[in-house]
């Protein structure tokens, strides 16, 4: 005995409300009778028998109700089979091909001509394709925006420097980083990639060589600046020596001296 899933939230769904009860009950008798891909044989004798007498159902009313705002019903062979395309997506969710079940779904799918409908794993594989298209679109809008990737080797430093990271990039760091080095010609970029390459770094930046030629020439502050101190000659408390005679007879400098 086949066993399949069930919504137990179903009868609060506005679809079901607004069945009549016959039809509801019809409704899940056609979901638990047909075959694992979601095909219903037609047989409206053998659903009365077995929904009850007293549910009168009638199949152009019941096409009608099912379909009243949206498709949910597929008529096959002129009628002899139905198609009830929510019951795949509700059952298995995303199709796989590697997956025996599935596989054979995809079979009896295709064997009935159904080939207009998107399957989830089509819509799946088209929201990829999408992705990618979307993906190819930024690194084409990157690649317009900082000039420096039209260089070929500006753009292998770069690529070997992100494969080098220990911490994998994201499109935002990839800009950032793009964008520092943009600050410069594109030579010193090229080197301040091959210096994070060389050092296993995960940022970009300047380079060490220029930094330390800078700390070499660059003019020491005023405050640097040593100075030998010198007393003031004409200071009246040190005579100009600089150094005066405490009461204790220690010898001290004197606030002269700058």
């Amino acid at each position: 005995m086949a066993k399949r899933l069930s919504d137990t939230n179903k009868y609060k769904k506005k679809f079901i409300r607004s069945l009549p009860g016959a039809y509801k009950l019809l409704w899940d008798y056609i979901c638990l009778d047909c075959d694992h891909a979601g095909i219903w044989e037609v047989d409206f004798e053998v659903a009365q028998l077995r929904i009850g007498s007293d549910m009168l159902i009638n199949e152009k009313k019941a096409i009608e109700l099912f379909n009243a705002e949206e498709n949910k019903i597929i008529v096959l062979n002129g009628g002899s089979k139905w198609f009830i395309r929510p019951f795949i997506d509700f059952q298995y969710g995303r199709l796989d091909p590697n997956n025996r079940v599935h596989s054979s779904v995809l079979r009896l799918l295709a064997r009935e001509g159904i080939k207009g409908l998107v399957s989830p794993l089509d819509e799946a594989k088209d929201m990829a394709k999408d992705k990618d298209k979307d993906k190819d679109k930024d690194k084409e809008d990157i690649r317009e925006k900082y000039a420096f990737l039209k260089d070929t080797v500006f753009k292998k430093a770069f690529e070997d420097y992100l494969a080098g990271r220990k911490k994998k990039a994201t499109d935002r760091a990839k800009e950032l980083i793009l964008m520092d080095l943009h600050k410069h010609n594109i030579q010193i970029a090229i080197k301040m990639l091959e210096q994070s390459i060389k050092n296993g770094w995960v940022g970009v930046f300047e380079l060490k060589e220029d930094k330390l030629k800078f700390e070499q020439y660059k003019t020491p502050r005023q405050s640097q600046v040593r100075k030998d101190p010198k007393p003031n000659k004409d200071c009246t408390n040190c005579s100009g020596t600089g150094k005066f005679k405490l009461e204790n007879g220690k010898i001290s400098q004197c606030w002269c001296v700058s």
